[in-house]
Formats: structure tokens, C-alpha cells, sequence
């Protein structure tokens, strides 16, 4: 873990007691299994709301009128300039209660729904966000075309992919305070009425504990960055670092290219782009939230939609691209 991503995970915590409501202990309840996340997140969770009835039936309805698609995305495209209130990807629909407690205004989802600014971000921000990366990119390149930029996670379709759960009670035993949360959130509304996944920083929200017992931090903002140019320069750096013998044992056993996730190692990264590494510690220090960039071919990640639990970032037609200039 960087130091950047240990000082955030501190302010997180600190901001949690200071802005959080006040709760009394309750008893803790049916403990809960585990899962990990790309971004170190990780969070016990329920079996996969997949395995419910209830919601694959909302699901197919919500897609037989029209409110998702195939991916679970709702209707609309960046090239409209526009995109319908968020849904999860099974026809929930954010409700007011879901932003007041998440502390999103309308005017920050419609930001988002226009595709001026992700979540966390304010429409300037993201511009500048966005002009400074391509600086970093492609400041005195020919063909910026070699660069495509696309925004992944729950800042960019508001809720986290299919392997992220939405929590229930049984989720937050031991947890006193999230479980208050939660019940002050979802008051008496059943299970089948709620979300299926988690919507941008609910963890967050809810103060939940880790698997390492520490406070989930802010939501990442996830970039993935395509381009065959990096990664040729970034296979370089490998090379030269691996036949001086600078390479740890854990970077050797991951690859050059991550085995589950396929992004470029992270320190073939580093060491080759150091500055879009002081670009990212910059903007996680402005956002106070990390900021993730990963690197992969110009092709973009694989399609592993038929693969496990079939989340896939591969390119589709509803993918957020940032461009030198994006909307204001």
C-alpha cells in the first residue's frame, strides 16, 4: 500500500467519527464470508444476489421495458450526451432517500448523467482532471489517437459491478455502527425492494469494516488507459528491470501482465510513466480518494463476460471516454 493510499485510508477514518451520525452499540449478529475487490477494498459479503430469484426477476423485467441493457447499464450514451436516472443492474432506481444518504445532490447526478463529471468530482474538476492526464499522455505526440481513456467503477455507473453486493443486516454482524446506518438507510424496506449492488460509497457511507478491520475508504477513481505505445515502453522497462535484478518476487510471480485482472504490472508502470504516477498522487490528494490508473493494449481489457462471475470492462458502446476537452 502507497503512502498516499495509507494517509486517505487515516483521513477516511477520521472523517467517519467526525461526520458520521451518533449510534449506540448494537449486538452483533450471523457472521458473514469473504470477498476481495481489484482495488483493495475488500469486504465480507452474502452470497451473490445472483443466486435470488427476486432479483433475476426484476432484472428481466426491467430489461423487457427498456431500463437496462444487456450489460445492465441504463439507456443512453455518451455520444447523446445524456443517459437515464441510475439504475443497478437489475432495474433498482435511486431513490431520494439513496442520495441524501450517500450526500449526492440532484445537481451531482445530473452532472453525471450528462457526463460532465463523475461522482466525487465536480464538472471543472474532471476537465482539469482530464486535461492534466493528456498532458502527462501525450504532451508532445503526434498521434493522441494511440491514447484511449476510459472511466471504470461505480464513479462512472454510479453502482459497483455484479461481484459487489448491496450489504444486509446479516453482512454487518459485528459492526455496530454500519448496522445502524444501515437500518437508518433502509429503515423497513424489504430485501427485495433494495439495491442488489452497492451504489458509489456506500461502504464508505456506512463506515463498514475491511477485512483488515479498517474503515472502507472512499471509492476509487478507476482510468483505464489503452495503448500499445505504453505498453510497448512499459515491456522495456520490465525487461531492464528484470535482467538487473530489480524486480521483487511478488512482481515476478504476478507477471508482466496480471493474470486475473490483465493490466500491465503496476511497477513496470511506475517505473516507466513516473509521471502519471505523481499525476495520480496529485488528483488523490485534491479528490481525497485514490485514483487508479491501469494500463492495457490498445485492444483494451479482454472480454471475460463468459468467464466466473462475468464482470468484463472490456470496451462497449455505454463506456465513459475521456477526451483532451470533455464536456463542462
Amino acid at each position: 500500500m502507497s503512502r498516499q493510499r495509507l494517509r486517505l485510508g487515516v483521513l477516511a477514518a477520521a472523517a467517519l467519527v467526525l461526520s458520521g451520525p451518533s449510534v449506540a452499540p448494537t449486538a452483533a449478529v450471523t457472521p458473514w464470508s469473504v470477498g476481495t475487490s481489484v482495488s483493495a477494498q475488500t469486504v465480507r459479503t452474502s452470497p451473490s444476489a445472483d443466486e435470488d430469484p427476486g432479483f433475476a426477476k426484476r432484472r428481466q423485467e426491467a430489461r423487457a421495458k427498456g431500463l437496462i441493457d444487456a450489460d445492465g447499464r441504463v439507456p443512453g450514451s455518451q455520444r447523446l450526451g445524456v443517459r437515464a436516472w441510475p439504475r443497478d443492474d437489475t432495474g433498482y432506481r435511486i431513490q431520494p432517500r439513496d442520495l441524501a444518504f450517500l450526500g449526492l445532490t440532484r445537481q451531482q447526478v445530473e452532472w453525471w448523467r450528462h457526463y460532465q463529471a463523475p461522482l466525487g468530482t465536480t464538472p471543472k474538476q474532471f476537465k482539469d482532471m482530464s486535461s492534466s492526464l493528456f498532458t502527462v499522455l501525450c504532451s508532445a505526440c503526434e498521434r493522441p489517437e494511440d491514447y484511449d481513456v476510459r472511466l471504470q467503477g461505480s464513479w462512472a455507473f454510479f453502482f459497483s459491478g455484479r461481484h459487489k453486493n448491496f450489504p444486509t443486516e446479516r453482512d454487518l454482524a459485528g459492526q455496530p455502527l454500519a448496522l445502524e446506518r444501515f437500518r437508518q438507510w433502509m429503515g423497513s424496506t424489504p430485501p427485495s425492494e433494495r439495491p442488489a449492488r452497492r451504489p458509489f460509497e456506500s461502504l464508505y457511507k456506512l463506515g463498514a469494516l475491511g477485512e483488515n478491520g479498517k474503515p472502507v475508504g472512499p471509492s476509487d477513481g478507476d482510468f483505464h488507459i489503452s495503448s500499445d505505445v505504453m505498453v510497448a515502453k512499459a515491456r522495456q522497462k520490465w525487461d531492464e528491470m528484470r535482467d538487473a535484478g530489480k524486480l521483487s518476487d511478488e512482481d515476478i510471480q504476478k507477471g508482466f501482465i496480471h493474470q486475473k485482472y490483465s493490466f500491465v504490472n503496476r511497477t513496470a508502470v511506475r517505473e516507466a510513466f513516473p509521471e502519471l504516477e505523481k499525476w495520480a498522487t496529485m488528483w488523490e490528494e485534491r479528490l481525497g480518494r485514490p485514483v487508479a490508473p491501469s494500463l492495457f493494449p490498445s485492444s483494451g481489457p479482454p472480454n471475460k463476460s463468459q468467464v466466473g462471475t462475468g464482470v468484463s470492462t472490456h470496451f462497449r458502446d455505454s463506456d465513459w471516454v475521456v477526451t483532451v476537452s470533455p464536456k463542462r
